[in-house]
């Protein structure tokens, strides 16, 4: 291909033509960016409302102001379970991290706790000097 045959002005028009449809497609890709973060921003403000009416039905359903069906009951059921196993997976890696246990509530103390901070109950058995 012989370069001193094509048309200045033309090739500056052809570059002009690709630039600017780049500059478009780059405002369009920048759009849907802006409008995706703001769909995650509101989906997570979505998530956190129903968790936290989730939180209060709990709440009101074990204190006994609502008498609740049976998805109630089921979603109760594994909101229980899921409480437990996190106490315990919770209470396993703090004994794991050194944490005193109390031995009347089972409540976790610092390590270093001489009573606990829950029941106010002795954490370690003085051993009697003889």
């Amino acid at each position: 291909m012989d370069i001193s045959n094509i048309n200045k002005d033309e090739l500056i028009a052809k570059g002009k033509e690709v630039t600017d449809a780049a500059y478009q497609k780059s405002l369009e890709v920048i759009e849907k960016t802006k409008i995706r973060f703001k769909l995650q921003e509101a989906k997570t403000q979505q998530r956190r409302a129903y968790l936290q009416l989730g939180k209060i039905a709990y709440e009101q359903i074990k204190s006994g102001d609502i008498k609740p069906d049976e998805r109630m009951q089921s979603a109760e059921s594994e909101i229980d379970t899921a409480n437990y196993t996190v106490k315990l997976l919770m209470r396993e890696l703090n004994e794991l991290r050194g944490a005193a246990v109390c031995p009347k509530c089972g409540a976790l103390n610092p390590e270093r706790a001489k009573f606990c901070s829950e029941c106010a109950s002795p954490l370690h058995e003085e051993t009697e000097n003889k």
